[in-house]
C-alpha cells in the first residue's frame, strides 16, 4: 500500500469516528460545558445507554436541566463601627466625678482640692447617672455612695 493512501484512510476514519462520537457524547459535552454537579452520572448514562435513543434523550434532558441547588442562608455578622468620640465619657477619682471631654486627655471642671467642698447631692446625681449609663457597676456605685455619705 502506498503511504498517501494510508494517510488518507486514517484521516477519513478519524473524521468518521469524530463525526459519530461527538453527537453520541453530546449530552456529556453539554454537561461539562454547563459545569453540572452530576456530570459523571450523565457520562455513565450516556456511555452505557446512549446507544438507545431513550438513554441518549434522557442524558440530554438531564444535561440541559438546571441543578437543584438548595437555598443557602448566608449570615453576615457586621460589628458596629467603633465610637467616634462624640459621646462623653466619665471618669471618677475617689468621690469627685469629672466629665472627660471626647478627644482630649484632660479633665474639665475643677478638682476637689481646688474647688473647696463640692455639693454631695451633685456628686450623688453624677454617680447615679454613671450607674444608669452602665459606666459604674452596682458595687462601685454603692462603694462610692457610702464614701460620700459616710
Amino acid at each position: 500500500m502506498h503511504p498517501t493512501f494510508l494517510f488518507f484512510f486514517f484521516g477519513l476514519a478519524s473524521w468518521i469516528l469524530f463525526v459519530l462520537l461527538v453527537p453520541y457524547f453530546l449530552p456529556t459535552i453539554i454537561a461539562i460545558l454547563r459545569q453540572k454537579t452530576n456530570t459523571g452520572s450523565i457520562f455513565a448514562l450516556n456511555f452505557f445507554l446512549g446507544w438507545s435513543l431513550i438513554g441518549w434523550v434522557v442524558a440530554l434532558i438531564w444535561a440541559l436541566s438546571s441543578d437543584n441547588l438548595r437555598n443557602q442562608t448566608v449570615i453576615v455578622n457586621n460589628m458596629p463601627p467603633p465610637p467616634t468620640g462624640s459621646a462623653p465619657t466619665y471618669d471618677y477619682k475617689g468621690v469627685q466625678l469629672q466629665r472627660k471631654t471626647p478627644g482630649t486627655g484632660s479633665y474639665t471642671g475643677t478638682h476637689q482640692a481646688d474647688a473647696g467642698q463640692p455639693d454631695k447631692y451633685e456628686q450623688l446625681r453624677k454617680l447615679k447617672q454613671l450607674l444608669d449609663e452602665g459606666v459604674l457597676t452596682k458595687e462601685e456605685f454603692d462603694k462610692q455612695k457610702s464614701k460620700l455619705l459616710g
